[in-house]
């Protein structure tokens, strides 16, 4: 009985090896056709108001000016861009969005998914512990969180099981707030932050966006004028980073 079991572990981390090396090889081809292949390029953003741009509206956020800089590569021939995300959406939320005709349409033709989600659950635990808040209301919330964002990805890939996903990561915009307490909070950031990468990893073409570290100790310089969403600058070096994985792997 042992040895069966045994057997099975290593089964199961010699597939999830060779799924990760699958995964590697076709997001390197993707991006060796974005280099040398003329091409259309159909992208596609879902999730929160990170995606959706609030902060820096007339640039459209991160996914705005990405998009705008993939415009500029030369083997792109023609760009269309459908942003779905919406304000204040949590990952609950962003569950009933999926099925909608036009979004499920749009995630099937798409070459590119641009998605964040996940910071409105976190603040959300704030609001309503914020009086008598604890360590363990996190915890709980992000088990529930842990299984939500797991059906988006299982949901997006039964509709499009190749397209890339660029998942953009949690930072925090409440350093400068928090006092003492920050540390507690940035550890729980990290926690979150690691949940997202290990749920992504369990999926094809799937790329995490960290930006905790962009926004660590300059957060005042890089939000917009309510405290929480990047300006126009913040949003600029999510888009860098993000560029740079989309071209370099």
């Amino acid at each position: 009985m042992i040895m069966i079991l045994i057997s099975a572990m290593i089964f199961l981390v010699i597939a999830r090896e060779n799924h990760l090396f699958e995964s590697t090889q076709r997001l390197d081809q993707f991006q060796s056709n974005l280099h040398n292949k003329e091409m259309d390029l159909n992208v596609v953003g879902i999730g929160d108001s990170l995606t959706k741009g609030v902060g820096y509206e007339e640039g459209g956020g991160y996914a705005g000016i990405s998009t705008e800089r993939l415009k500029d590569l030369s083997s792109i021939q023609d760009l269309s861009f459908n942003n779905y995300a919406i304000h204040g959406d949590t990952t609950e939320d962003l569950l009933d969005v999926l099925p909608k005709d036009n979004v499920r349409e749009a995630l099937q033709q798409a070459d590119m998914i641009f998605l964040s989600i996940g910071g409105n659950n976190l603040v959300n635990v704030l609001k309503k512990e914020f009086l008598d808040l604890q360590v363990e209301d996190f915890e709980t919330k992000r088990q529930d969180f842990r299984q939500s964002f797991n059906q988006i990805l299982v949901k997006i890939r039964a509709l499009n099981h190749q397209a890339p996903i660029y998942f953009i990561g949690l930072y925090n915009p409440f350093e400068d707030y928090f006092g003492e307490a920050n540390a507690a909070f940035q550890s729980i950031l990290e926690e979150w932050n690691h949940t997202c990468q290990l749920i992504l990893d369990l999926y094809q073409n799937t790329v995490f966006i960290k930006t905790e570290d962009l926004f660590k100790g300059s957060s005042k310089d890089l939000l917009s004028s309510d405290h929480f969403h990047p300006n126009k600058k913040g949003y600029q070096l999510i888009a860098d980073r993000l560029m740079k994985a989309i071209l370099n792997p």
